[in-house]
């Protein structure tokens, strides 16, 4: 089960949009491991990338203030979207260390492998 809140689901989007164009690495004629590599590289620079657009122009980070008309006080509110209980702009950085991660792992294993 997903659990989002407002925008949330752009994550998603970024996530398979870079996943996608990661794929579109496979057909190159190149090592597995590296193949493999370059793949994960793109695919986390990718979904980083394009999560961060997504945050820029569609998260807002100002505040909305509100007036309670029971008791008159002000109520800051703002855009809290998010995937998974984590807001969308610290998914950017999850999608680069996290791909940037299994990338480095795949050119240690091609590094490694040429000896």
């Amino acid at each position: 089960m997903l659990v989002w809140k407002g925008k949330g689901l752009l994550v998603l989007v970024a996530g398979f949009l870079g996943i996608f164009v990661g794929a579109m690495f496979e057909s190159l004629n190149l090592p597995n491991a590296l193949q493999s590599s370059l793949m994960w590289l793109v695919a986390g620079a990718v979904s980083a990338g394009v999560n961060y657009l997504f945050c820029r122009f569609f998260i807002s980070t100002e505040k909305r203030i509100y007036i309670d008309e029971q008791t008159g006080q002000r109520v800051e509110v703002m855009d809290n979207s998010s995937l998974f209980f984590i807001r969308n702009r610290i998914w950017t950085y999850i999608f680069g260390i996290l791909f940037g991660v299994l990338g480095v792992l795949g050119l240690g294993s091609y590094v490694i492998s040429l000896f």
